[in-house]
């Protein structure tokens, strides 16, 4: 496998990632397209309840699904022919549709209970019914979802997320605006579009796969699986628990900031690293015997950085300018979290590739140490932050916690498959992100001098276009450090030569022909 190959792998993990990132761009959207309408028609204590609710959900989605949606992408690929594979699937349906609905009606029963545990009384019953018969749904679209990525059909996994955002978005505002039912109107939108989305997806892949049933496969699914239910767990509460924290060590007020700062720094979750990692799986497990496997993996890692980074950097320098016309001014200072926030899941998607060691063997239980160490480790950072540095210490809490993640699996993975990456090139990276980012703060801190001297709109954009500009340095600055080696150097040449060409067929004459940067190489 030379490099020319080499190119093609990564062109091909790089393209469907851009599908994926589409699909999780979408599902992102609809929180920030929707925020001006729950907070014109919800009061604060209604949105919070909204919060818990699926704060809950995700949690107990969690646990019904077994790990089995990774657990099926694995068994998929090692499976020797397609009826190995149908028998793979279907019985993942079967079992998750079993266990799922075992799950839902013993949540149902006990919604009283758990209502009364998180809100101090049973109002909620309803509410959490609601969400109980949506995360059956959700669980069952989630294996055919699982499916289109072990295929390989990014295509139609974002066909499926552009649907559900259409009707989710078109149902809340049904319910919402149009019968103003709040909380209750907003989830039963969202069990109205959990529904629709399982019966069209379930019935395809029942047609596809029929109905089997494997023990053994089961057995094998479930060891991969089940142990990344506690390292998901563990996941939920490096994501969600700091909110619980600064609820009752801060102020309410300060949840509210760090929540709005936090999703903005979650877009790089749902335009980089979400994708990647939905993409990386497969990919990593089908060029796994490849003689030349542990070169591709490290330049993908040298690549993810690249991109993570800047992307984090672009959503860090510019949350200022963003929040200034989506929020009110009350909430202007949630930007001090973003690149916190942005830079530990930047760190996620590395501990994700550097796991390739464990995911190749199986190793998954070591998955669920390291998560439940970064857990413990968050909940006491939180404990001892948040009383003296509020927001900011539970967003400090998460980098420290997300930052040992990729570090102990390198450590584990290398025990099973050593790959050699490249952290010097890693490091060029770093220091030309940091360079920026701390040049954009003396930018910000030049804004109170401009602005005593010209109308603030022209102040803004001059602060904006600078940073702007910043960025844009990024590329120069990593050539000027001599990151880019001189074959990828020539392969992006290469594709600038072709892309104009690529672009033509692409949108007329030959839409036959071959895909042009791929075939090119050097």
């Amino acid at each position: 496998m030379n490099q020319t190959s080499v190119f093609r792998q990564l062109f091909s993990l790089s393209r469907d990632s851009i599908v994926y990132g589409l699909s999780l761009a979408i599902s992102q959207f609809v929180g920030f397209l929707l925020i001006p309408l729950y907070t014109s028609y919800l009061k604060p204590a209604d949105y919070g309840t909204l919060e818990v609710l699926n704060t809950t959900s995700s949690l107990l989605g969690v646990v019904v699904a077994m790990g089995l949606a990774s657990a099926l992408t694995r068994s998929y690929f090692r499976s020797e022919d397609d009826e190995g594979r149908r028998v793979v699937v279907s019985t993942v349906v079967v079992f998750l549709t079993a266990t799922s609905l075992l799950f839902m009606l013993v949540f149902q029963i006990l919604a009283g209970h758990i209502s009364s545990l998180l809100f101090g009384s049973s109002e909620s019953t309803t509410y959490l019914r609601i969400i109980f018969l949506s995360m059956f749904f959700n669980t069952g679209s989630s294996v055919a979802l699982a499916v289109f990525r072990a295929k390989g059909q990014p295509i139609k996994y974002a066909a499926a997320a552009i649907c559900q955002f259409i009707l989710s978005v078109v149902l809340n505002v049904v319910f919402v605006v149009g019968l103003r039912q709040g909380v209750e109107g907003i989830l039963y939108a969202s069990l109205i579009t959990a529904v629709s989305v399982y019966v069209v997806l379930m019935t395809n892949l029942v047609r596809q796969v029929g109905i089997q049933w494997s023990g053994h496969q089961l057995k094998a699914l479930l060891a991969f699986g089940l142990p990344l239910v506690p390292s998901n767990v563990g996941g939920w509460i490096l994501t969600m628990a700091d909110r619980y924290f600064l609820l009752l060590l801060a102020t309410e007020a300060e949840v509210g900031l760090y929540s709005l700062g936090y999703k903005l720094g979650l877009v790089i979750q749902a335009l980089v690293v979400g994708p990647f990692m939905l993409a990386w799986l497969p990919f990593l497990f089908s060029i796994a015997k490849e003689k030349r496997a542990g070169e591709t993996y490290s330049r993908v890692f040298t690549y993810y950085v690249m991109v993570a980074l800047f992307a984090a950097l672009a959503i860090s320098v510019l949350a200022k300018e963003v929040l200034e016309v989506m929020a009110t001014d009350a909430f202007r200072d949630a930007y001090k979290v973003v690149p916190l926030v942005a830079a530990s899941y930047v760190m996620w998607g590395c501990y994700d590739i550097l796991a390739v060691g464990i995911y190749l063997e199986g190793k998954t239980k070591y998955m669920a140490v390291l998560i439940g160490v970064a857990a413990v480790l968050n909940l006491e950072l939180n404990l001892l932050l948040i009383p003296d540095y509020g927001m900011m210490g539970a967003a400090g809490a998460t980098l420290a916690s997300y930052a040992l993640l990729p570090a102990g699996a390198h450590l584990i993975s290398r025990r099973y498959r050593v790959v050699h990456y490249e952290w010097g090139r890693a490091i060029k990276i770093l220091f030309a992100v940091t360079l920026i980012f701390v040049a954009s703060i003396f930018v910000d801190r030049s804004y109170s001098a401009m602005h005593s001297h010209m109308s603030t709109t022209y102040a803004h954009m001059i602060v904006g276009v600078s940073k702007i500009l910043l960025l844009l340095c990024y590329p120069i600055l990593l050539y000027a450090i001599r990151f880019f080696r001189p074959e990828e150097i020539h392969m992006i040449r290469t594709l600038a030569r072709a892309a104009p060409g690529y672009v033509a067929r692409r949108l007329g004459r030959k839409p036959n022909s071959p895909d042009g940067p791929a075939d090119t190489g050097g």
